[in-house]
């Protein structure tokens, strides 16, 4: 009887696991897409990795993520520098009106 029943669940067990090696497959696409946007210079690492033909590893999108971390970086734009200060209104000051002085600053 035991043997009937695990016979019905191998064709069951055996989809399941072809559909989680999709999902898989789909979720390492959608990570290195994230990545490529971030850093367009890892589209030649994933290329790389297509080329080479390997296993699916349990851990493989852990793998690829490291594989990423350690793939060299482009080069870095320096940020922009800081503004001497805010700038003036549109239309320049309007007469009639005092401005306040700024508190604190140099008094």
């Amino acid at each position: 009887m035991k043997v009937i029943v695990l016979a019905a669940l191998l064709p069951i067990w055996a989809g399941a696991q072809s559909n989680d090696a999709a999902i898989q497959r789909a979720l390492i696409e959608r990570d290195r897409q994230s990545a490529e946007f971030s850093r367009p210079e890892l589209r030649n690492l994933h290329t790389q990795q297509d080329s080479q033909p390997r296993p699916m590893r349990p851990d493989e999108r852990a793998l690829q993520a490291r594989e990423r971390d350690a793939y060299p970086r482009g080069k870095q734009v320096a940020p922009a520098t800081a503004s001497p200060g805010p700038l003036p209104l549109p239309g320049g000051p309007v007469y009639g009106v005092d401005p306040i002085p700024v508190q604190g600053a140099g008094h």
